[in-house]
């Protein structure tokens, strides 16, 4: 019973040991946002239009050692986005105003629910770049 015991461990440890690789790198780069991005407007009427605002702040992170200043947010202007459903499909492209900030109105038929019906969601992706970084940001609006 021992030598099975004994056997089993041995063969555990040696997969454990082989199992393990070395990666100096991510499988996929990854890179902080360039941008915080706050939506707001979820749920809409299936008779009404969908009326999303969005927000696009640059974050300061400066002061972040002084607790006097802290972390700053600039809202940025004339930043190009665009709105995306199933991942390609373009149904907006918007410019952010000085305050940072974008309506995005579009019918329920134009986000493909020709019929809306309670509980109905589509899936909004809001695209841009910022400091030759590419982002995006994914929102669900859904029908009351």
């Amino acid at each position: 019973m021992n030598t099975i015991i004994s056997k089993i461990s041995l063969w555990v440890m040696t997969l454990s040991l082989l199992s393990c690789v070395d990666a100096d790198e991510l499988a996929t780069p990854n890179a902080a946002a360039p941008v915080l991005i706050i939506i707001e407007g979820a749920e809409f009427d299936g008779a009404s239009a969908v009326e999303v605002v969005g927000t696009f702040l640059e974050l300061d992170k400066t002061g972040i050692l002084d607790h006097k200043v802290g972390i700053d947010s600039i809202p940025l202007s004339g930043l190009e986005i665009k709105v995306f459903i199933n991942h390609m499909e373009e149904v907006g492209a918007l410019v952010t105003d000085t305050a940072g900030k974008i309506m995005f109105q579009k019918a329920w038929s134009d986000l493909g629910l020709d019929s809306p019906g309670s509980g109905n969601q589509v899936r909004l992706e809001f695209a841009g770049t910022h400091n030759n970084v590419a982002f995006r940001k994914y929102h669900s609006v859904r029908v009351k």
